[in-house]
């Protein structure tokens, strides 16, 4: 076999071999699965002022609680809706609708792991709570 012909053979197992160990390679991560180490950062919260409104009844009857959501935040830093739950419910489900519905405009600078944006899930706690009002001093009555 000339030499041109036996480089070109060599060549040709060479890019085949390369070839296989690449297709081995996509193999053993497909089959390891996803990377699940801890991320290097975890999702901060970007929102100027919580989306939660206080349900107005609730808020008329002085009535506080705190609801505790589990987010799925993905690698855009939105909450996925149809994987946010109620972890923790409310003594009164109206808390678990409006902490459900506020949810939805939440924003998050993603996760990070090895640099790259990652999908993360976290638990999100609300609390309601009615502000509370100074005591004022009584009216002088002494003065006209």
């Amino acid at each position: 076999m000339p030499a041109s012909r036996r480089s070109l053979a060599l060549l040709s197992l060479l890019v085949l071999g390369v070839t296989a160990c690449d297709k081995v390679s996509e193999t053993v991560a497909r089959l390891r699965g996803p990377d699940t180490s801890p991320p290097d950062s975890l999702p901060e919260l970007l929102n100027d002022s919580l989306p939660f409104d206080y349900p107005v009844g609730l808020y008329l009857q002085l009535i506080d609680d705190s609801v505790t959501l589990r987010l799925h935040i993905d690698e855009f830093g939105a909450p996925v809706p149809e994987s946010t739950v109620v972890e923790r419910g409310a003594k009164y489900a109206q808390f678990d609708s409006a902490a459900l519905t506020g949810a939805r405009e939440l924003r998050f600078k993603p996760a990070r792991r090895k640099g790259r944006a990652v999908p993360y899930t976290v638990l999100f706690p609300i609390q309601f709570k009615v502000p509370t009002l100074p005591v004022l001093p009584p009216a002088d009555s002494t003065k006209r």
